[in-house]
């Protein structure tokens, strides 16, 4: 029996408990709770449930605190409104629905739903956009090796020949020289200006006008503006669905593109304008910002009545035209980056080698 008892102590039963909190964290958080509450579980026993068999620490901890709050008395949309870290602006809002209307297993089983499929569409866009980002670091890591080790050999061996160099290698040879005396001051510029670019786009002054430069770029500002339909017609579907009225659901897409000022204003309009009784299609047509299609399905679903089912529908077909536009977009770059590395590697090694031909061809 020693070996037996050896496969029992060694067998991987359970995964090994890890610090981070990943979206596969969430998402497996969210999908047994479902399950439990779906199987007439009460809420509070599944969240103690679903805590424990939590394999991320920092979770874990999160969801631990959460609980203890909720049993002291208050709410699950409540309680874990403490941790925006962890809890997306729509996860809490759709929460917070189940907990109004009563639909609690309904909502956490479409709201499961939508985090698996954002997390599928996020994983297919990092996928697409790997390999160009790795032509990119081999280009720019080749080039700066060569002028910071290779060229220095050659532009000594052509001083000390006292050699008359073309044009194209003296600026090869001048770059190698800039890197070599100035290059940690540029990189220091570079981190410097990252970290500033970084800080100025979590502004709201800063994702407005970076998002609104890359809506107006051809096809990534289709691609951006496709993403932003997904989002709209998939988070507008799942607050209909769970039996949130219409001009609290404008509000709360509202505060779901708060990372996005140039529709979070556009929505706030359109709140404005169903308030007042306008169709809501005829308020999307009026910013200017939503895709012909998707107001003509509004207007659909307003007509007969079905306008949750109907964005249901549609927020597929988006979700394939982002994912379509990503590849698009990625299989345009890729030749261009090869294309720019393989001219910049020839070059550099043309700039090397022309001197050395030319003083070849002057020995007789």
């Amino acid at each position: 029996m020693a070996f037996e008892e050896w496969v029992v102590a060694h067998a991987r039963i359970s995964k090994k408990p890890h610090r981070g909190a990943s979206i596969e964290d969430t998402l497996a958080f969210f999908h047994q709770l479902a399950t439990l509450v779906n199987s007439g579980t009460p809420l509070l026993q599944a969240m103690k449930i679903a805590t424990t068999q939590c394999e991320s620490v920092k979770l874990r901890g999160v969801l631990e605190q959460i609980t203890a709050r909720v049993a002291a008395g208050s709410t699950f949309h409540a309680a874990a409104s403490g941790f925006p870290e962890v809890f997306e602006f729509q996860w809490l809002e759709a929460i917070r629905t189940g907990e109004v209307t009563g639909k609690m297993a309904l909502v956490l089983v479409e709201l499961n739903k939508q985090i698996r499929d954002a997390r599928e569409t996020k994983r297919k866009v990092k996928g697409a956009l790997m390999y160009p980002l790795i032509l990119i670091v081999v280009a720019v890591t080749a080039v700066t090796v060569m002028l910071w080790m290779v060229v220095p050999v050659f532009a000594k061996m052509f001083k000390d020949m006292d050699a008359e160099l073309p044009g194209i290698t003296q600026a090869v040879v001048d770059a190698s020289e800039g890197i070599s005396k100035y290059g940690p001051y540029v990189l220091g510029l570079l981190i410097v200006f990252i970290v500033g670019f970084k800080k100025y786009i979590k502004t709201d002054t800063g994702k407005r006008y970076v998002g609104g430069m890359l809506m107006v770029l051809p096809s990534v500002g289709q691609l951006v503006i496709e993403m932003a339909m997904y989002r709209f017609a998939s988070n507008l579907a799942l607050l209909l669905k769970s039996g949130v009225p219409m001009l609290e659901t404008m509000h709360t897409l509202t505060g779901i593109f708060q990372s996005n000022p140039i529709y979070r204003d556009a929505l706030e309009h359109v709140a404005g304008r169903v308030a007042s009784g306008k169709p809501l299609y005829a308020a999307l047509q009026e910013t200017g910002l939503f895709l012909p299609m998707l107001t003509s399905m509004v207007q659909v679903g307003e007509e007969s009545g079905q306008l949750a089912v109907v964005m249901e529908q549609i927020s597929p077909f988006f979700k394939e035209k982002m994912e379509g536009m990503v590849l698009k977009v990625t299989k345009m770059v890729e030749p261009i980056i090869i294309m720019g590395m393989g001219s910049s590697i020839a070059g550099l090694m043309l700039a090397i080698y022309m001197p050395m031909f030319e003083m070849a061809g002057n020995v007789k």
